[in-house]
């Protein structure tokens, strides 16, 4: 961790570019969710927000296209459920076309605030769930 400009701190990867982004894939694996640790790395890095949405639509396109499989074989995603998955792309569109349209309207600061602001909640509910 560094001291960042102004307020607060901030991760810093620094040079080990490589070894954090392996740690943070074993974080993944063990936790099952690979989101909160890509974002927490790519801000880290301090990605700006074109990449940063790029580099995510990357990994979670390839993580979807195993999800589907591992749906197909293990029976939740079949003729029964297709249709709901299939209505549910709609909200899930709707969702991203707006946060294009309001990252497209904030500087990088305002999007890295929010993007740790969104990952406070995140974190906050996984302690709430797990204490209840």
């Amino acid at each position: 961790m560094v001291w960042g400009g102004g307020v607060g701190w901030r991760l810093s990867t620094g040079g080990s570019f490589p070894r954090a982004g392996l740690w943070l894939g074993v974080t993944g694996g063990l936790m099952g969710v690979w989101g909160p640790p890509t974002v927490a790395y790519l801000t880290a890095r301090n990605t700006p927000k074109a990449d940063q949405m790029r580099v995510q639509g990357v990994i979670y396109g390839a993580g979807s296209v195993a999800l589907l499989g591992a749906h197909l074989g293990s029976g939740v995603l079949r003729a029964e459920t297709l249709p709901f998955s299939i209505v549910m792309i709609l909200p899930a569109l709707a969702g991203m076309w707006i946060g294009g349209q309001v990252s497209d309207r904030i500087d990088q600061t305002a999007f890295r605030r929010a993007t740790l602001f969104v990952l406070l909640l995140a974190g906050a509910n996984l302690i709430r769930r797990a204490i209840m």
